[in-house]
């Protein structure tokens, strides 16, 4: 019996360690959409002074986190584990109840961007982990003794997890959970004018390898394709639920939504002007523009430009969405996000005349699985470690 009792007090504790560490590893995976997670906790519980160290405390939360939770899952260091497991289960309840009653518009981030919950959800999710918290740890003695291998694997999982944080600070997330991933078409309206509306719009016919096509005025297909004719039908025009908005504003304020969906365009986001590295955007742009892209800079304000440098403007939250790095490049073909680079990631000339020589469906499929294998390849052994060692 006690035997038996033991080791439902071992299941839960390691249910609640697999928990806590994707938990921190989805918020490892992505720095930056952390440090905006707990921005907006700072927001609501009117902490804006600590709003500067939004990243590095989520961070360190996250770390904190996923850590626990291989001590748990590996079984080792059982009461300090248990222990710090049960208070941050506990305040996560209380703060996530809170978040509940006063039903604030943001997301909890337990899971960063990869799972979206409702405040409801996140509170009733804590709940569980409360009760099996109560079942693994309660009464507070007698946790067992851990093999000597079960140490080895913890402190080789904890390096594997800082590496994680310092990789993904270097370079983009591995996997892109926010709206405007790989694969995601950009909507673009002229007059930004969202409303939905019924009339005739002109439509145009291509054609390629036998096959017809038809293209709107702001979204014409490429080079590969061979006008045929131009029809005019009746349709509503909307904003379509599944196209994320990139807002693009030009120095007189007017949009130019546009710019983002016509044609090979590559976009260096530049979201701290001041600190950005000009001269790296400027040899980069010159490759893009050789390599036969459009390149696009924009920015969220004006100070801090280049007066040589010709940008435009987008708010801050979609603009670091849609690409983490201030400087980073987004390839985007015909209104489609095909994929996105650091800084220090972006391919050189002739890599990038090579990628405008693939499909753009296969370019987009190969940069996404390669990267989702690395970072489910990285998942998968640290579970291997933390269970078979």
């Amino acid at each position: 019996m006690k035997k038996a009792h033991h080791r439902l007090r071992r299941l839960c504790a390691v249910l609640i360690g697999f928990t806590f560490l994707f938990s921190g590893l989805f918020k490892l995976l992505d720095p930056v959409g952390t440090g905006l997670i707990v921005s907006e906790y700072f927001k609501f519980f009117h902490l804006g002074f600590l709003q500067g160290l939004s990243k590095p405390l989520g961070m360190g939360l996250a770390l904190f986190e996923a850590t626990t939770g291989a001590a748990l899952i590996a079984g080792v260091y059982r009461k300090l584990a248990a222990a710090v497991a049960s208070v941050m289960v506990v305040f996560f309840t209380v703060v996530t109840l809170i978040l509940w009653i006063a039903n604030p518009e943001m997301d909890c981030g337990c899971f960063g961007e990869a799972i979206h919950l409702t405040h409801a959800q996140t509170f009733f999710k804590n709940v569980v982990l409360l009760v099996l918290a109560l079942i693994a740890f309660l009464p507070f003695q007698n946790f067992g003794v851990s093999r000597k291998g079960k140490y080895v694997a913890f402190w080789l999982a904890v390096p594997s997890l800082v590496f994680a944080l310092w990789y993904n600070a270097q370079h983009l997330p591995m996997i892109d959970y926010t709206e405007f991933k790989p694969g995601a078409e950009l909507f673009a309206s002229l007059d930004n004018d969202y409303q939905e509306m019924d009339g005739k719009v002109p439509t145009f016919i291509y054609e390629r390898n036998g096959q017809r096509g038809s293209f709107s005025l702001d979204n014409l297909p490429d080079s590969t394709w061979t006008f045929v004719g131009v029809d005019t039908l009746t349709r509503s025009v909307y904003r379509s639920e599944d196209k994320p908005v990139l807002s693009i504003r030009d120095a007189e304020g007017g949009y130019r939504d546009e710019e983002a969906v016509i044609g090979k365009v590559m976009v260096f986001s530049v979201t701290e002007p001041a600190k950005a590295d000009w001269d790296r955007i400027r040899a980069q742009r010159a490759e893009a523009i050789a390599a036969g892209m459009r390149p696009l800079i924009l920015s969220v304000q004006k100070a801090g430009i280049p007066a040589d440098v010709e940008a435009y403007y987008v708010d801050y939250k979609p603009l670091i969405t849609l690409n983490r790095a201030n400087g980073g490049a987004t390839y985007i073909n015909n209104g489609e996000i095909i994929s996105k680079w650091s800084p220090k990631d972006v391919p050189s000339g002739s890599d990038l005349s090579g990628l405008l020589e693939r499909d753009p469906v296969d370019a987009f499929t190969d940069f996404t699985v390669k990267r989702r294998i690395k970072a489910q390849g990285f998942a998968l052994y640290l579970v291997a470690l933390l269970l078979l060692l």
